[in-house]
């Protein structure tokens, strides 16, 4: 302990009288610790982490298709798992989204606040094992009767913020949607529920759903797939044996399904679709996770190998130190040092320079997770993850710092410890850096080969960087078929509230009419969908004169807009007419329970005709070479003329379901043909429509304050979020990128420099000779080249190898595109020849006398 001590304080000592040497290899360690901080505080928050509950490991995640797991649960199947399984101790579901909460004591008659929830089962907190910080959570029997327990359970910070932390907020009554419920318990605090990158601020019963949502029908249905399945294993049971169980129980399901149908030809995979697979569920469950965990892979490969060039470059700043060492050296191996004494003082103070970069690197890490975050794709509300620094974090910022110091120091210290003591006594820098004198093949030592090492690594960062931008620039240069700028969308739910029918089609004619109407509005409709929000509405569709095939899918994608849509949109009709006024009845009863399923809807007398509008895709698919217009299609699985609809017109294709997916068939309906329900508000502005928001609020709150404003989203941000992954990766491997060239570019500065100053009475010898500038500029600046070819010769070998493995990230080029090669080989070129260049012009800038005086 006293040597070690003594080795620290030496190295303190050491470093103080060269801060530049210090700063340097302190700042790019930083950068490279500091980039790996940031990417591990991110998987350690989505991939890694526990849920703060009761013995957390013992949780699985109840999915069906091993193939491609699926965690959609209805009420009916979950009741089933929980009272009928021989493996688990406990089966808790939970759902939902955002709800608009009001208190009534505070006399509030603005907007409701927009609050994340979700509802659960009665022994949710139960089989958690969660306690309460104060009052009391749910219990089995509250969530036995629906509408029975009006109860609200709050999150402990959702407590903290909105309420104050009073223990008199138990007892309140709130406003949930319009629905009156009592708050009886806060949860403790740290438990943020069991959906990864969500944080819900309030819990409700799953009975009590229709009371905020009366839209909520068949909320009980085995069709309703809304709920995500959490169980606890028995003592002493495997996995295996749980899914052996849980295979056994969808098959009963299955069985006994009273609505069971003869399984259709085209469902290939409908007997993984019934088998189960049990995920680990002791970090929770998120789709999340599924998200970001290969972007998350991608770039903690990038970042390792930042740290590896950073690595790289200290260790040759090391070197070069240690060349400047070598009498030190040499006196204390003469008066008796021993190498190992020798070796551990110079890793101590490697050790001691990669710790300071940790520590500045946890700063740069906690920038660099709050860009992370701003790329993340946000829904209604921001992500939610807990980064704040823990002792895991710490733990890991060490370790990486102490690794990082001992692959630094070691090389450079065995060899700065077998000095040439003679000659490094004479003063004798012509013997000892020898090998600096010349560059080639033959010659290639050891500082001269981390730096080729830097050129490849940096060489290969630049190719994958130059993929993933090109591809994300690919992605936002394809025609999505529709103009995203200036298109505000607004969605509302009038039917969470209670209203149907003929009410909800009054609130959203009359919202329309009162958007329309705002300053900067160019034109608006309503619509069901949206492109790319990620919702799918799809139906059973027969054509006149089309057999189908019988492996053939039958669904048909539908949506349904009112008049001006297409315009709203900038979709063009190609053919025919768009959706007018009178294309709607009337007046449509309230919705079948499955629209566009078969089930007729009523129709008042005097109805106008049904007509349709199709885009390309279906007309193509359903008509070839004929022309649409005219032609008929009736919803359900035989066609019907007298329920037919006639198409009227085309549209272009348009991207609903992803910019990377191939365009489906998709029919257009007038806004109210398939029965009264939410809409979404598109408006289009003749500048920012994000100033729209605050009047298109106002307007909603003027018709019903309880109507809750459930999201407001510009088309553009839409499409953006559709290719947040692309961007994500795209953006933090450039900025990684661009920081391997400049640590490369910094590793050949020092080393051309040192060795142009190693080589200063021979280029004083040169120029009384007779050498021009010219010729030592060559001289030095062919070495640099020398070795950024030899960086290339290996870098882009290793770039054709390791990019096929992200190529299910690229979009519209193959991960040998050559030219993506060509620029990022050119731009190192450009970068590290300047880097060589800057030394040569000063050694050829050498006067000769003082050249030849030089030691």
């Amino acid at each position: 302990m006293e040597k070690m001590l003594q080795d620290i304080r030496y190295a303190l000592r050491a470093l103080a009288q060269n801060p530049g040497f210090a700063a340097v290899a302190v700042l790019s360690l930083a950068l490279g610790i500091g980039a790996n901080t940031a990417i591990f505080s991110i998987v350690d928050a989505v991939l890694l982490k526990w849920l703060p509950v009761e013995s957390p490991q013992e949780l699985v995640v109840i999915a069906q298709n091993p193939k491609e797991p699926s965690t959609g649960f209805n009420y009916p199947d979950y009741e089933y798992f929980r009272d009928h399984n021989q493996v688990f101790s406990g089966v808790v579901v939970n759902g939902g989204g955002p709800l608009s909460m009001t208190v009534p004591e505070e006399g509030s008659h603005g907007d409701g606040q927009l609050v994340p929830s979700t509802m659960v089962s009665g022994n949710y907190f139960e089989v958690l094992g969660v306690k309460p910080a104060i009052g009391r959570l749910f219990t089995p029997e509250d969530n036995k009767t629906p509408g029975a327990h009006p109860y609200a359970v709050l999150s402990y910070d959702f407590w903290k913020t909105r309420f104050g932390g009073e223990p008199r907020a138990l007892g309140r009554k709130i406003t949930l949607n319009g629905a009156p419920f009592i708050i009886i318990g806060v949860c403790r605090r740290g438990f943020t529920g069991t959906q990864v990158g969500s944080s819900p601020a309030i819990f409700i019963p799953i009975m009590m759903l229709q009371q905020v949502n009366a839209n909520a029908r068949n909320w009980n249905s085995r069709h309703y797939w809304w709920l995500t399945p959490l169980a606890r294993l028995k003592p002493g049971v495997s996995v295996q044996r749980a899914t052996a169980d849980a295979d056994v129980l969808y098959k009963q399901i299955e069985q006994n399904d009273p609505e069971r149908k003869p399984i259709p030809l085209y469902d290939k995979d409908h007997e993984l679709k019934n088998r189960a697979v049990l995920l680990p569920g002791s970090g929770g469950y998120s789709g999340l996770r599924n998200r970001l965990s290969k972007p998350l892979a991608v770039l903690g490969a990038v970042v390792g190998l930042v740290l590896l060039i950073a690595c790289a470059n200290v260790a040759n700043l090391l070197l070069a130190r240690a060349a400047s060492r070598q009498k030190e050296i040499a006196i204390r191996v003469a008066i008796g040092a021993g190498r190992f004494r020798l070796i551990t003082q110079l890793v101590t103070e490697a050790i001691i320079i990669s710790v300071l970069g940790g520590i500045a690197g946890l700063a740069f890490a906690y920038w660099s997770v709050q860009v992370l975050l701003g790329l993340m794709p946000n829904g209604t509300f921001p992500i939610n993850l807990n980064l704040s620094p823990d002792l895991r974090l710490l733990s890991f910022s060490f370790g990486v710092s102490l690794l990082t110091g001992l692959i630094c120091g070691i090389l450079p210290a065995l060899k700065a410890t077998r000095p040439d003591v003679i000659s490094s006594l004479k003063n004798d820098l012509s013997a000892s850096g020898s090998t600096l004198s010349r560059f080639g093949l033959a010659r290639l030592d050891l500082r001269k080969a981390l730096v080729v090492t830097q050129v490849a690594l940096s060489l290969l960062l630049l190719v994958g960087a130059g993929l993933f931008v090109r591809s994300l620039v690919n992605l936002r240069d394809l025609d999505p078929g529709f103009l995203r700028e200036n298109v505000l969308l607004v969605r509302t739910s009038a039917g969470s509230i209670g209203y149907k029918g003929q009410r909800i089609r009054m609130f959203e004619e009359r919202l329309l009419d009162a958007a329309s109407k705002l300053p900067g509005v160019r034109v608006a409709s309503l619509a069901m969908l949206t492109p790319l929000e990620g919702s799918r509405w799809n139906g059973d569709v027969s054509v006149e004169g089309y057999q189908r095939k019988p492996d053939e899918k039958p669904y048909i994608n539908m949506n349904a807009v009112s008049p001006r849509y297409f315009e709203t949109l900038g979709i063009p009709i190609l053919m025919g007419r768009g959706v007018r006024d009178e294309d709607n009845p009337a007046f449509t009863p309230d919705p079948p329970e499955k629209p566009g399923s078969g089930q007729k809807t009523p129709e008042p007398p005097g109805s106008p005709p049904k007509v349709a509008i199709v885009n390309q895709a279906m007309a193509k698919k359903y008509f070839a070479n004929e022309n649409p217009l005219g032609k008929r299609f009736s919803t359900g699985d035989k066609f019907k003329m007298e329920d037919s609809y006639e198409i009227v017109g085309v549209v272009k294709d348009t991207r609903y379901f992803g910019l990377r997916k191939e365009v489906e068939s998709m029919i257009y309906f007038p806004n109210w043909r398939q029965g009264a329900g939410d809409r979404m508000l598109c408006l289009r502005s003749a500048s920012d429509p994000k100033q729209l928001i605050e009047g298109v609020r106002r307007q909603v709150r003027n018709l019903d304050s309880a109507i809750p404003v459930l999201n407001t989203v510009t088309m553009n941000d839409q499409v953006n979020n559709n290719v947040s992954q692309e961007r994500l990766i795209a953006t933090l491997s450039s900025f990684f990128g661009g920081l391997a060239l400049l640590l490369a570019a910094v590793g050949l500065y020092g080393l051309m420099a040192h060795t142009a100053t190693r080589r200063t009475r021979e280029i004083g010898i040169r120029m009384a000779l007779g050498a021009q500038r010219t010729n030592v500029l060559w001289m030095i600046l062919r070495d640099g080249i020398l070795l950024v070819v030899l960086g290339a010769v290996v870098g882009i070998p290793a770039a054709f190898g390791v990019t096929r493995f992200v190529s299910s990230f690229l979009y519209g080029l193959t991960a040998r595109d050559p030219a993506t090669m060509a620029i990022a080989t050119a731009l190192l070129a450009l970068v590290t020849i300047i880097a060589s260049l800057l030394p040569a012009r000063r050694a050829s800038k050498v006067d000769p006398m003082v050249a030849l005086r030089y030691e």
